[in-house]
């Protein structure tokens, strides 16, 4: 599924999205302790967390990752939307919890 189909199918809000949005989502993980991220994300996969700092963008892209949405409503630190900027790394939010968003994707990628 293409990241642009993700956004609509989940209704998710684009925080820095620019050119990503022609990429290929090919699974989901979610998860909030970022050791286990960096051991379990696959590459391309739409990453599910509550955590909005600038952490989350350098697993993100040394699991190429190919989004982060961050859930539960949480807003990103303005360091990492910059840094999301700065490294292409699409950042995404959503107010649902990533159950509901897992949920909702079953079977679709």
């Amino acid at each position: 599924m293409k990241l642009d189909a993700l956004i609509n199918e989940l209704g998710l809000v684009p925080i820095q999205v620019d050119e990503s949005a022609e990429i290929e989502v090919k699974s989901a993980y979610c998860g909030d302790l970022l050791s286990d991220v960096l051991a379990h994300c696959e590459p391309d996969a739409v990453w599910f967390t509550v955590q909005g700092h600038i952490n989350v963008v350098a697993v993100a892209e040394l699991r190429d990752a190919a989004c982060v949405v961050i859930v539960n409503g949480v807003s990103p630190d303005p360091q990492a939307v910059a840094k999301a900027q700065l490294h292409g790394v699409a950042l995404l939010g959503s107010e649902e919890s990533s159950a509901a968003l897992c949920m909702r994707l079953a079977g679709k990628l």
